[in-house]
């Protein structure tokens, strides 16, 4: 009995210190624009229904005719996301041909409280159910 209630201990003890409420929102968008077309996507991680991680992936699609600006977008959006790494973000802007794609990675959990403030983490981003809700009102599909 003594080895069955310390295994049951055990057993709760690693459920407590794994985090079982670790859960997970992805969210889609696709925008055309005349010349463009660019797909988004977003994996935000909860833990005890807390943001701690957001993953996002932004593929940019330049039409032959406008493949000239694709450089010229590039510097644009690295300066755009500056802000992402100056807060503890990692992006990574890469270009090929007539594609953009974008890479950011935010360790929510991690970064402090100002830095939370400069990207608007503070208050968007809480429960699952509010950033569901948020990023729906923004043209974003969830799951």
């Amino acid at each position: 009995m003594k080895k069955a209630l310390m295994g049951l201990a055990a057993v709760a003890l690693t459920f407590i210190l794994t985090g079982c409420g670790t859960e997970t929102l992805t969210c889609t968008m696709s925008q055309s624009e005349t010349g463009m077309k660019m797909d988004q996507k977003a994996v935000i991680t909860f833990e005890d229904n807390e943001v701690t991680n957001i993953n996002m992936n932004v593929d940019v699609n330049v039409d032959e005719t406008y493949s000239s600006y694709v450089d010229f977008m590039k510097s644009m959006l690295e300066e755009q996301f500056k802000s992402y790494s100056d807060n503890g973000g990692k992006v990574n802007i890469d270009s090929e041909n007539n594609k953009i794609s974008i890479k950011i990675d935010m360790d929510v959990k991690n970064m402090t409280d100002d830095q939370k403030k400069n990207l608007d983490l503070e208050d968007v981003y809480g429960t699952k159910a509010a950033t569901k809700k948020e990023l729906e009102s923004q043209g974003y599909t969830c799951k």
